[in-house]
């Protein structure tokens, strides 16, 4: 059973206004068959005016029929479009079989959401988030499959970029001196660098998951979680601590806390240990010269 696109001309319903006249009121474009209902007219309209792919399938991929907006983000035109094969026409090669095992759920009556790339005439890449539901007759069988297709192309291109900035940010702090970590809203690590993990004493992949508050002198710990929640309204804090290794080792280090995109909190710790030693060297020196 094939569903035709919509006719090239706008039909008129006459309905009654206030006074018992009749108006004139465009309804969505004509169908080749006439319509059974309001209802049945409301969907026409809404897959006439719909923002999002709405296209039908049969068993094999090729498109029955597709709405206004699939024809344009195609590229293609309506009856180039129309039994044309999905997936060998706009389906990028590597989604294909995901595609095919959505069919397939699908002429066994099951509904399916997805993800899913075409490839335009023009050559560009769309990203759609699909949803795709069976449709079937009174005796159960297969007719043609109903699909809803979201443009996406706008928030995988962020969600790219934004991985792409991840991973710069994870190869510059990897090659600091300094140790980085990164904690969230309660200071549980999320991401460290290898000097953290030496600063720390223990291997790197045991920093994500660790309270970075173990990291501090049992009667200073409150002074972390006030630190975290002034921070919360943005700024940076510095300061000087002293960082309680794993060993129970404490080591001098500056501190820079600053709170970062998405509620996160980066902390730079330099080990000032030997910057401590010149200073209470030098302060002996004086004490010495002053006698």
């Amino acid at each position: 059973m094939k569903l035709e696109a919509a006719a090239a001309e706008p039909t008129v319903f006459q309905t009654k206004n206030r006074s018992g006249g009749t108006t004139g009121k465009l309804s969505p474009r004509a169908e080749p068959c006439q319509v059974a209902s309001d209802g049945e007219s409301a969907a026409k309209y809404l897959f006439k005016l719909s923002q999002d792919v709405i296209l039908s399938l049969d068993r094999s991929g090729n498109i029955l029929c597709i709405n206004q907006r699939g024809v344009q983000l195609s590229g293609y035109s309506e009856s180039e479009l129309h039994d044309a094969n999905l997936f060998e026409l706009l389906l990028l090669p590597e989604d294909r079989q995901v595609a095919r095992e959505v069919l397939a759920d699908l002429l066994q009556g099951k509904a399916r959401t997805y993800e899913v790339r075409w490839r335009t005439r023009d050559g560009a890449i769309v990203h759609f988030d699909g949803a795709s539901v069976p449709r079937v007759s009174n005796t159960g069988e297969f007719l043609s499959t109903l699909c809803t297709l979201r443009d996406a192309t706008e928030r995988k291109c962020a969600e790219e970029r934004l991985r792409k900035s991840e991973e710069k940010y994870r190869d510059l702090i990897e090659i600091s001196p300094d140790a980085i970590y990164v904690v969230d809203a309660i200071g549980i690590c999320v991401l460290g660098n290898r000097a953290g993990a030496q600063l720390a004493g223990i291997p790197q992949d045991k920093l994500v998951g660790a309270p970075l508050a173990d990291t501090y002198l049992p009667e200073e710990r409150h002074m972390f979680r006030e630190r975290l929640e002034k921070l919360k309204t943005g700024g940076t804090l510095r300061f000087e601590r002293k960082f309680v290794r794993k060993n129970g080792e404490t080591v001098p280090v500056d501190v820079s806390v600053s709170a970062i995109r998405g509620g996160y909190f980066q902390a730079i710790l330099r080990d000032i240990s030997e910057r401590k030693k010149a200073e209470a060297l030098l302060t002996a020196e004086k004490r010495i010269l002053e006698m």
